[in-house]
Order: C-alpha cells, then sequence, then structure tokens
C-alpha cells in the first residue's frame, strides 16, 4: 500500500488554546496518510509558554514536555474541495479506544504541487467555532 503522509504546525499560538476537551496548548502539529485520513496519524501539542521579542519570534520557554499522541480522523462533513474532520487521540502507542477532541480539521484542496491547505477548528461544547488557527505545510518526519 502506498503512503502519501503530510504533516501540519501551527505557529505559536497566543493566546494558547485551551479546547474544551483535552489539553491546552500553544503550538500543535498532525501528520496523517493524504489517501487514507482514517488510518493512524500523529498529533503532538507543545504547551510550552514563551516569551516573545520585538518581532513576535518565541525566546525563552518553559521547558514542558510535548505532548505526542495516535490521531484518527473521522470525516464529518464535505463540499467540492474541502475535506472536515473531527480529530480523535489517544496515548501514542496504545491500543485503546479513541477519544474526540474539541477540534476539527478542515483541508481544502489548493491548485498546483502545494498540497492541500489546512485549518485547526477550536470548537465549543455546543460545536459552534470558538477559534480559527491557520496551519503550514511542514516536511512529514
Amino acid at each position: 500500500m502506498h503512503h502519501h503522509t503530510v504533516a501540519y504546525a501551527s505557529e505559536y499560538l497566543v493566546p494558547g488554546v485551551a479546547p474544551a476537551t483535552g489539553p491546552g496548548f500553544h503550538q500543535v502539529s498532525l501528520s496523517w496518510d493524504r489517501d487514507h485520513p482514517e488510518a493512524v496519524g500523529s498529533f503532538h501539542i507543545d504547551p510550552n509558554v514563551c516569551g516573545l521579542d520585538t518581532f513576535g519570534d518565541p525566546t525563552i520557554c518553559s521547558k514542558i514536555a510535548v505532548s505526542a499522541s495516535d490521531m484518527k480522523l473521522v470525516r464529518l462533513a464535505e463540499k467540492p474541495g474541502h475535506q472536515a474532520y473531527t480529530i480523535e487521540t489517544r496515548p501514542l502507542g496504545s491500543t485503546g479506544a479513541f477519544t474526540a477532541l474539541a477540534l476539527r480539521l478542515v483541508t481544502i484542496e489548493a491548485p498546483g504541487n502545494g498540497g492541500p491547505q489546512a485549518r485547526l477548528l477550536v470548537v465549543k461544547a455546543d460545536q459552534t467555532i470558538e477559534r480559527i488557527i491557520d496551519l503550514h505545510h511542514v516536511r512529514a518526519a
């Protein structure tokens, strides 16, 4: 089976994200098989708080471990060129059940070779969107 892993990450987020379910974070990265998004991928959140310089770049940061989890994307909705997924995670390497987070991933097909655009939606308990986070493509490990 051919795997085409894609990876996306946020910039450092101010203020941090405190989803209705799951831990808070200041940066997030996700990777999954673009052809099989329902297959297990990875989800990393970075809770570290950083000082920012005059240009908004992080300087000194706290040293809390980044949290890595197995991730599964479950298709929620689609329209031409757009896919919306709920994000479910479980502890890295676990065989236990996945738990849904108060986050959604939206992929938007982009013309050309750049691959799809992606954004993370933070949703409230009533499923309304609280925040939109742009994700940028990063080289998959």
